[in-house]
């Protein structure tokens, strides 16, 4: 028995749900579908048009915009049954089998299972080329990979979870801003969670432009700053965050954020441009966490 829990945002999920709704017909499982506008003003009426096609489905509209947290958290308390799959609106199941690949693991052992995500080989326009390139190279990974870390690519667009272990873990996350998976992370790892990854991916396919996509991870840095100021002495497997209480310990924060602030300007034009360096735009999240330490000290 599962919940299949979609928040969206403007964005018109027709192509998730025939999907769904082709595999739906066939399970032999009970389910539910829910999809949660979080103040939408733009494809209700297509998004309620499929909804209505698929039984045991619900489409609840809101009209104030309550931010990823809340809405998830939202979605978990509407849900009846113990497992919760969490898709985000704007990815597409990349395998024929997808819900039933998440179904064979109803009676396991596991808490949480992260099939992975996906992205289009062909290389898009060059105002979506960041994203892209950021995806495919961190995001896009083997399940046999990511279960060796198994809360180090911790990916939110498309996951099952005991409904139990979500509500616990939600409500334990202050920050409802970008950067929401490194909290989740973490505390699944301090809880000891039993996190499992198959290779069942969705292809995510609503990118951002460049410009949108940098600003997203300023900000997600920005919580993975608040995170280390309030849980400093709990574990993670987040890259960024080893790699900068690493830097602090050396006392080289300072260093790396002098040189960042030199260079900004000339890193953040590469990085729009139509070949963004990836390698520049690590250094750009790890000089931008260490100037947060030198302006908040």
């Amino acid at each position: 028995m599962i919940s299949i829990l979609i928040p969206t945002y403007n964005y018109n999920i027709t192509g998730l749900f025939k999907v769904l709704k082709t595999e739906l017909e066939i399970i032999n499982t009970d389910y539910e579908v829910i999809c949660y506008e979080d103040g939408s003003s733009k494809h209700l009426e297509d998004n309620s048009k499929i909804i209505n096609t698929i039984a045991h489905s619900r489409h609840i509209i809101s009209k104030d915009n309550k931010g990823r947290l809340t809405t998830r958290q939202t979605l978990a308390e509407m849900a009846k049954y113990d497992w919760l799959l969490f898709l985000d609106s704007d990815v597409i199941p990349n395998k024929p089998n997808f819900l039933h690949n998440y179904i064979n693991y109803l009676n396991s052992n596991y808490q949480a299972i992260y099939g992975g995500c996906s992205y289009n080989f062909k290389k898009p326009e060059k105002q979506f080329t960041l994203r892209w390139k950021y995806g495919k190279n961190y995001e896009d990974v083997d399940a046999e990979i990511r279960n060796k870390t198994p809360f180090k690519i911790i990916v939110s667009a498309n996951f099952l979870i005991k409904k139990d272990i979500f509500l616990d873990i939600n409500s334990s996350v202050e920050n409802d801003g970008y950067g929401y998976d490194n909290f989740v992370a973490a505390f699944m790892k301090s809880r000891g969670i039993k996190v499992f990854h198959i290779n069942n991916n969705v292809i995510h396919k609503g990118l951002d432009k460049n410009a949108i996509f940098l600003d997203k991870t300023e900000k997600a840095v920005d919580t993975i700053f608040e995170f280390n100021q309030k849980n400093y002495d709990t574990a993670t497997e987040n890259s960024l965050l080893e790699l900068y209480r690493k830097m602090n310990s050396f006392r080289l924060s300072k260093v790396i954020s002098f040189v960042f602030r030199l260079s900004k300007t000339s890193i953040k034009k590469q990085l729009l441009g139509s070949n963004p360096n990836l390698a520049l735009f690590q250094f750009y999240k790890l000089g931008y966490l260490c100037s947060l330490t030198s302006s908040r000290k």
